[in-house]
């Protein structure tokens, strides 16, 4: 597949500041789609940024200038190290049609997926994340999407796709058996009841913003099993990122964004990490713009470190540790990589695709927690929903 016939090249201004010698900076260490140098040769790289310029389906405009906006601060900080091989693409060309970015948006990530590739989507409007969806189902498995985000961007109300309700593709029945979701870091006074009723009855789950924030390490296990995480910035306090598209002043810290997107780095199954909902218009000095660059920045440190561990491929780094909980009825068996100090939970449904038992990432307090005799939220969660759907 000839990705050339998908991208618009990138076309840069030469920054007026520039932090690093040029032989320090990101933009001399990565390959980049020019007019004058096609993409080619994407198997000896290992991440691909892409730009999506939509926001045709916003529920406010102006994010549709967010990518090069964001490309350049990131082409300004320092190189990834560790010889991680990085291709800019370009951004997906704008043929008028929503639709038609969903679908190129699916294209190309099947084909990055296919040559083994991690990629970063720098949007645009939140809907754009339909594309992601769209290449995910056409996979085997259930796939675990995880949005950062202040609102649950799902209703009952309307057909038509945007950035409110994009998340009805993962909540309509069909879907449910393709996908699990969780998100991080809702705000009560901006999700409903019924929001809330709707994720509880489908074994699915949301953070609040306090329970995340009052320890961010416990967030690592939820990034790490997601395939697909999802940026809306307006999850970041205004103070820290004044450009979002819908802010407010409470959120995330942006140190905290950049601490989440380092364990999505170093998480193994995450193959796409997107950022949406800039709106340039409405940022100050550039600071949200050098925020989602930075976020990015550390998402590929993140990569740059990743080990391969888990129990199924990596055995001989896992020490098992079988706790009898009455209350459940099972023993929970839980893994522990020498490696990391990781920890997973064994939940007794066979996975169709491994063959294996599913394995769900936890921390040492659910460890602890079962030891005490108390069912691990996530544990029972995934029981529940991993039970209905394999049935």
């Amino acid at each position: 597949m000839d990705l050339n016939g998908y991208f618009d090249p990138v076309s840069l201004e030469r920054p007026e500041f520039e932090y690093l010698e040029d032989k320090e900076a990101f933009s001399h260490h990565i390959s980049v789609h020019t007019p004058d140098l096609p993409i080619r040769e994407l198997d000896k790289h290992q991440v691909a940024i892409i730009g999506v310029p939509e926001d045709s389906n916003a529920f406010i405009k102006g994010s549709k200038d967010a990518p090069d906006k964001v490309r350049s601060k990131l082409y300004q900080l320092r190189k990834i190290n560790r010889n991680l091989r990085i291709y800019d693409l370009g951004n997906i060309k704008n043929s008028g049609s929503v639709n038609d970015t969903y679908y190129a948006v699916r294209d190309v990530l099947l084909e990055l997926m296919e040559r083994d590739m991690v990629t970063i989507i720098l949007g645009g409007s939140q809907d754009i994340s339909k594309g992601a969806f769209l290449a995910l189902e056409k996979l085997e498995g259930i796939h675990q999407v995880l949005t950062i985000d202040s609102m649950l961007d799902f209703s009952g109300e309307g057909d038509t796709v945007h950035s409110r309700n994009y998340l009805n593709q993962l909540m309509k029945p069909g879907a449910r058996e393709r996908f699990s979701f969780t998100n991080l870091g809702y705000q009560a006074y901006f999700v409903t009841d019924n929001q809330l009723h709707q994720l509880e009855k489908s074994y699915l789950e949301s953070i609040r913003l306090g329970d995340a924030r009052k320890n961010i390490q416990n967030t690592e296990p939820l990034i790490r099993d997601s395939e697909f995480i999802g940026v809306d910035m307006g999850a970041v306090r205004h103070s820290d990122a004044p450009g979002a598209s819908t802010p407010s002043p409470n959120g995330f810290f942006g140190d905290e964004l950049c601490q989440i997107t380092r364990y999505a780095g170093l998480s193994e199954l995450v193959k796409i990490m997107g950022f949406f909902e800039f709106n340039p218009s409405s940022d100050m000095n550039g600071q949200t713009a050098h925020l989602t660059a930075q976020a990015a920045w550390y998402f590929l440190d993140g990569i740059s470190h990743r080990i391969k561990e888990n129990p199924v491929d990596t055995p001989e780094h896992i020490k098992k540790f079988i706790v009898n909980l009455n209350a459940a009825g099972h023993d929970i068996i839980f893994h522990k990589s020498t490696l990391s100090e990781r920890w997973w939970m064994e939940v007794p449904v066979k996975n169709p695709v491994t063959g294996y038992n599913f394995f769900v990432a936890c921390s040492y307090e659910d460890y602890q927690h079962a030891c005490n005799q108390e069912i691990p939220d996530r544990w029972w969660r995934y029981l529940h929903r991993l039970g209905n759907e394999t049935e």
